[in-house]
């Protein structure tokens, strides 16, 4: 024994890492938060409470939902695991309940799914999942992960032994184990209890079984091995079986390039299907009998609306999901990805294994062995591949983590590029075999645990020195938390963008005490009282929730609006060359009652708290057709120019061309003058445009249309008048400088039109 662990101790502790890897994205993933987790867990618990399969028939209600049509293997094991550790189950409807009403995050649904510190949590948490308020269910969620994590291990060292049928040097079989293990998925998939674990570790245990069995011959006793596993796999997912091919292709090349005889080969496939039919068939044989439905693939069907489409989708319809399809193989966890870097460095990787494998194979010769292996490999990748975009036409959304059946088979595959690389390239064969590994082994440690802390875990706790510079008075929410002020990033955003980044801004909080009232924020763009954005959210974008307030706490959210809310399709939009008040808000998470009232620094009650502003660009708007423009245009300070201008009775038209930026909010300024160059009445000052769009919200490029109504004196006699327009800052009486042709005015100000009073 001693020997045997002292000749494969890297590979006992490459395994040793691949546990401590998924031990650690255990405990950063928060309960219940994997991929249909609560329904596997409902079917341990109902296999503990009844010792009987789930109902099929009652699939839309029962506690199990589309999971009870799934072989029963996984969550046998894990109601097993359960009872030895004395953890008592739980009723399945009461869990859906919970989860569902009690725990949920109503505004769960990343805006952007890039966005990772924005509500990818399905339920609340809090520290040490305070929050999620049932301990018992927490318990035994975190028991089954150790179940699915002994899964994986099972898998990896079945890949251990496939990649020994491969690769004959050490170093290379340690490659491919490591491929296998530490890609994203394969860690996270064994890191909360599921179905697919158990189904990878068999299917990649069948896959050992055919590369053996190629290799080293039919034994009898191998051959039952190779069957109880696809059986086994079976038994935990119906796409288990898919690598039962690599069994069929070792039976095919025993009989026809070893010369044996077919009642031989067949003898021994029926060794291999004896087990199957025992054991998988009986499951089989139990759903067609009772719901006419042998594999359980029809409790899919009316979950939800849109789920499952009973007329398959064409494949130019799923053609653009097969992006993401690549992405979740790699690592993607329920809506949370990885970082963009991330993708690209594993794309890298992968990129320089096909290559070495595209070049290897065209320059090398293989052995008939060799062929055999790459044939079994290969036809096992493209029956997952082809099975899953069978899948993917019939269900609304599905991930990568079902072709990890055929894992064993892609990380084989990508290992063969890197050796048939090396083997070209042999003063780089060590580089070539380490550090593409290394990379991966650093990305399914590291960056899923990041990835997963960014998405679960609180916002960083700041002081007040750390504080982006804030505008808006404070506001303090029911004395338990002040709305410290608002940061804009940019305070104009363009009306038609319906991208998540349509419009940012920074929130920032100050806990003053604390409570067990459950909280959220709403901020809102407002104009005449009609909301046109709004963004609601538990605090720390559904990290923070309220109950796990600490006093002294201070934090930020950053907030992004939706302009066209796909999930408010009725509201009204924003209208372009406007300003919108930025006004908050702090509600009841559970009734939705706006019922914190807002006061000042004064003590002051605030019905409605207004932060600051936000304009609407207004791009380029249609001059009159018949606005004249002018000889010479007036230049102000670099904000604009004035490039149109008459007077049409006691209406003043102007056309404006945006040449710059300004964060002031100037007034324009409307001076009547009579032939004589004397003063006779200030007749129009106001802001621009009316007060809709403030000279803080113009943007370089844009064109404005705008019309005063001048105030001209009762007693005007009748004359030549001239117009003169200008800016000045309300505050200071300071006006704007202006020039025309170059030249400055020293009015600060410039004749735009004349005006002729009969």
């Amino acid at each position: 024994m001693m020997h045997v662990l002292t000749a494969h101790r890297p590979f006992l502790l490459l395994l040793a890492l691949f546990v401590v890897g998924a031990l650690g994205h255990a405990r950063t993933l928060p309960a219940m938060e994997g991929s249909d987790q609560p329904l596997h867990a409902n079917y341990a618990f109902h296999l503990m409470q009844t010792g009987a399969l789930p109902d099929r028939a009652t699939r839309v209600t029962n506690p199990t939902r589309q999971a009870s049509g799934q072989p029963p293997l996984a969550y046998l094991a894990g109601a097993l695991w359960l009872r030895a550790l004395g953890i008592a189950p739980l009723d399945g409807d009461a869990v859906l309940n919970h989860i569902t009403v009690t725990a949920r995050n109503r505004w769960y649904q990343p805006h952007d799914v890039w966005q990772r510190a924005d509500n990818h949590t399905v339920y609340v948490h809090g520290r040490d999942e305070l929050v999620f308020g049932w301990p018992e269910l927490v318990a035994a969620d975190r028991a089954l992960r150790l179940v699915s994590i002994a899964w994986g291990a099972l898998a990896v060292i079945g890949m251990y032994g496939a990649a020994g049928e491969v690769f004959r040097r050490r170093g290379w079989r340690l490659a491919a184990t490591a491929l296998f293990a530490f890609m994203p998925t394969m860690l996270y998939i064994s890191s909360y209890f599921t179905n697919d674990t158990p189904t990878v570790a068999f299917a990649t245990l069948s896959t050992w079984a055919g590369l053996r069995l190629a290799r080293r011959g039919l034994g009898w006793q191998a051959c039952l091995l190779a069957g109880l596993c696809l059986a086994l796999g079976g038994l935990s997912k119906v796409n288990a079986l898919l690598a039962g091919v690599g069994v069929a292709i070792a039976l095919l090349y025993d009989w026809r390039a070893r010369g044996r005889s077919f009642a031989f080969v067949t003898g021994r496939a029926l060794v291999i299907g004896a087990p199957v039919v025992l054991l998988f068939g009986a499951w089989v044989l139990y759903g067609l009998v009772t719901y006419g439905d042998p594999l359980g693939l029809n409790t899919h069907q009316h979950i939800t609306t849109g789920y499952y489409f009973a007329e398959p989708r064409s494949l130019a319809e799923i053609a653009p999901l097969l992006p993401h399809l690549y992405l979740s193989y790699l690592g993607w966890f329920d809506t949370t990805p990885l970082h963009p870097v991330t993708y690209t460095v594993l794309g890298m990787v992968i990129a320089l294994c096909l290559l070495g494998l595209a070049a290897g194979l065209r320059l090398s010769r293989l052995s008939a062995i060799q062929s055999v292996q790459a044939a079994i490999l290969a036809i096992t990748f493209l029956i997952s591949l082809a099975a899953m975009i069978r899948w993917m036409q019939q269900l609304s959304f599905t991930g990568g983590r079902l072709m990890y059946p055929s894992h064993a088979a892609v990380a084989l595959m990508l290992t063969a590029g890197l050796f048939l690389l090396a083997e070209r390239l042999p003063r780089s064969r060590f580089v070539l075999r380490v550090a593409p590994v290394a990379l991966v082994a650093c990305i399914g440690l590291f960056a899923p645990v990041v990835a997963l802390w960014e998405a679960y875990f609180s916002p960083p706790m700041l002081s007040r020195e750390r504080l982006p510079a804030l505008i808006g008075a404070p506001v303090t929410f029911d004395g338990t938390i002040r709305l410290l002020g608002i940061a804009q990033p940019t305070r104009t955003f363009d009306a038609d963008d319906r991208s998540y980044d349509a419009y940012p801004l920074t929130a920032c909080w100050e806990v003053l005490r604390e409570t067990d009232v459950p909280a959220a924020f709403s901020l809102k763009l407002i104009r005449d009282g009609v909301i046109v954005a709004d963004r609601t959210s538990l605090f720390g974008m559904g990290r923070y929730p309220s109950v796990s307030w600490r006093a002294g706490d201070i934090f930020c959210d950053e907030v992004h609006f939706w302009l066209d809310d796909p999930d408010l399709p009725d509201d009204p939009l924003p209208q372009s060359g406007l300003t919108y008040d930025i006004a908050a808000v702090v509600l009841n998470a559970e009734t939705l009652a706006v019922d914190w009232p807002a006061v000042n620094d004064a003590g002051e009650t605030i019905a409605v708290p207004i932060l600051g502003q936000a304009a609407s660009r207004a791009g380029t708007m249609a001059l009159p057709g018949n606005l004249p423009a002018l000889a010479e245009p007036v230049a102000f300070a670099g904000l604009a120019r004035l490039t149109h201008a008459d007077v049409q009775g006691d209406v003043l038209r102007l056309g404006w061309q945006v040449t710059g930026t300004t964060p002031e909010s100037w007034t324009g300024f409307v001076h009547l003058y009579d032939g004589a160059g004397n003063f006779i009445a200030s007749v129009g000052d106001g802001p621009p445009l009316n007060g809709a769009y403030p000279t803080w919200a113009w943007s370089a490029g844009e064109v404005l249309a705008e019309t005063r109504t001048l105030s001209l004196p009762p007693d005007l006699p009748p004359g030549e008048y001239r117009v003169q327009v200008g800016f000045y800052r309300a505050d200071t009486g300071e006006r704007m400088p202006v020039s025309v042709a170059g030249a400055d005015m020293p009015s600060r100000s410039a004749v735009v039109a004349g005006l002729l009073v009969d």
